[in-house]
């Protein structure tokens, strides 16, 4: 299949990945669990709809450690992340467009009130919040890679597995960073919300692209040197 096809198949599902998911944070206030399941369930549609076409990344982190563990080419990874970014672009326009202009609201990163002292961020808070998305993302995509590996029998069930495991990654990571583990998800909406005068996101999306890059990289690390062949199998 081509890679054409392939990067329609990561920008349509990275779109709709910001647009439902995102818009379910905007529109209910980041509901813990609304938004946690809005996630993940996108995850799991998305997975059976584009997943034979592209694998379904929709996500920099995850084609990162997939182009790490050998299952694509580098072509491929940077390709996918440029659809991906695209994607993400296009789906917080429309949902910018769907609030009626107010672009100030998409549902971008933004440290937590968990990790701030008196309400003020200081060295922790940027410290913690980067740790922390780190770990989120090595879980997501150590699943990911585990629940897609062909030698072992997950592949009808693997679009479950991962939307749950990024359910469950949000509902943990809510209330310390809103939840990156994909760098096109939360640049998108920071950019959209820094032309409408709202700029913490973008100010801080430094983390929101560094550590689920960190993160992804770790868990292709570590799952090869778990699964990796030995010379007498």
């Amino acid at each position: 299949m081509n890679l054409i096809k392939k990067c329609i198949a990561e920008t349509i599902g990275t779109a709709v990945l910001v647009f439902i998911a995102c818009g379910v944070a905007s529109v209910t206030g980041a509901s813990v669990v609304a938004t946690s399941l809005a996630f993940g369930l996108v995850i799991v549609a998305m997975a059976y709809t584009i997943g034979n076409i592209s694998g379904c990344h929709i996500n920099p982190a995850v084609s990162l450690g997939m182009a790490l563990s050998k299952r694509i080419s580098w072509k491929e990874c940077f390709a996918y992340m440029g659809a991906q970014v695209l994607g993400a672009l296009v789906g917080s326009a429309l949902l910018g467009l769907c609030l009626r202009g107010h672009f100030g609201a998409l549902g971008g990163n933004e440290i937590q009130f968990l990790l701030k002292d008196a309400n003020k961020l200081d060295a922790f808070s940027y410290i913690a919040a980067f740790v922390v998305e780190v770990i989120l993302t090595f879980i997501f995509v150590f699943v990911v890679l585990g629940a897609t590996d062909e030698k072992f029998a997950n592949g009808k069930l693997a679009g479950i597995i991962i939307g749950l495991t990024l359910a469950l990654v949000h509902l943990f990571g809510l209330g310390f960073t809103g939840t990156s583990v994909n760098p096109a998800r939360s640049l998108a909406p920071a950019i959209f919300q820094a032309i409408a005068g709202e700029t913490t996101s973008l100010e801080q999306v430094w983390i929101w692209i560094l550590a689920p890059f960190a993160g992804g990289a770790l868990a292709a690390v570590v799952y090869r040197c778990l699964f990796k062949k030995n010379k007498n199998d």
